[in-house]
């Protein structure tokens, strides 16, 4: 392997890590956009007296979802420039 392929490799996963790290945070905050509305209108539900939250079964639920999360960029981010760029994007969008 030549100097100029290592550099090339290194580049090609530094781009991929950043479009992919920038492409996650906003699907991230639309996301978390519609927890938050998901949330806010249980809440309303429930000071209506129309439903009853399990609040301990659904903090289960969430930590899982976001445990999934966590496992994904463990894995994901094992290359070096990938890791780079991935965070370089996320820190960007």
């Amino acid at each position: 392997m030549t100097w100029e392929n290592f550099i090339t490799d290194l580049s090609y996963a530094g781009f991929s890590g950043f479009a992919i790290g920038f492409a996650v945070k906003k699907l991230m905050n639309v996301m978390l956009m519609f927890v938050g509305l998901y949330i806010f209108s249980l809440l309303w539900l429930q000071s209506k007296g129309i439903i009853n939250i399990n609040w301990e079964q659904f903090s289960v639920f969430f930590k899982s979802l976001f445990q999934n999360v966590d496992i994904f960029l463990k894995t994901a981010a094992s290359s070096s420039a990938f890791a780079i760029g991935f965070f370089l994007g996320f820190k960007a969008g």
